[in-house]
């Protein structure tokens, strides 16, 4: 018998950073129950004869550990192909109300829309890549932005700044800030950065 068709809140799973449906860590054949096929895949043939990487619509991306029963370890709801719309359709039984403007959303707009106690929000900055990055964690979320500058020393001036707390450096880099996804991930999301070095020391928000 097929699931019955499930709408969950964006703001709600933000704000518990996990999705009811999709626990992290429930086995791939488990996930196909409940999400029916995915619109695609990926895999190597040779390494991985398992696909290990889901795509639905909607801009749902999934990711599995490669050893059986293959626990699913990532839900990533990507700025590709973004939700329009008041709700997100990822397949047949499984949608997503759009009640937070989270793909238009800046990093002040998350940090300030009432999903988190702050307290427990870190911000963490790299520029030792093409593009500068800024993420947000809090709890087993992290929301990642790309910077859209064309000269990195400003970005790096800014870091370097004694009089420049981690709220102004925010308000600087929100307008070049471009969200690109929100990884819900098991264990410490910090983990997930890439590369995984070079990142200012993370901050609360609250704290400055």
């Amino acid at each position: 018998m097929p699931p019955k068709p499930v709408t969950i809140s964006l703001r709600d799973i933000l704000q518990k950073q996990e999705i009811a449906f999709l626990p992290l860590g429930t086995p791939l054949l488990q996930v196909a129950g409940e999400m029916g096929p995915p619109r695609g895949w990926i895999t190597d043939v040779y390494a991985e004869p398992v696909p290990l990487f889901w795509v639905y619509q909607g801009g749902m991306e999934l990711h599995f550990e490669p050893e059986n029963p293959y626990p699913l370890t990532t839900v990533k709801l990507s700025s590709v192909g973004a939700a329009r719309g008041k709700v997100a359709r990822f397949s047949y039984w499984r949608r997503m109300r759009i009640d937070f403007p989270m793909y238009e959303s800046s990093v002040s707009g998350f940090l300030r829309g009432g999903l988190w106690d702050l307290d427990k929000v870190q911000i963490g900055i790299c520029t030792d890549m093409l593009s500068p990055a800024l993420d947000i964690c809090v709890g087993n979320l992290r929301i990642n932005f790309h910077m859209t500058v064309e000269d990195e020393e400003v970005v790096e001036q800014a870091l370097e700044r004694p009089d420049f707390d981690l709220a102004q450096q925010v308000a600087l880099f929100d307008p070049i800030s471009c969200f690109m996804g929100a990884y819900f991930l098991t264990g410490d999301p910090k983990l997930d950065r890439m590369p995984s070095t070079c990142w200012t020391r993370p901050h609360s928000f609250s704290s400055t």
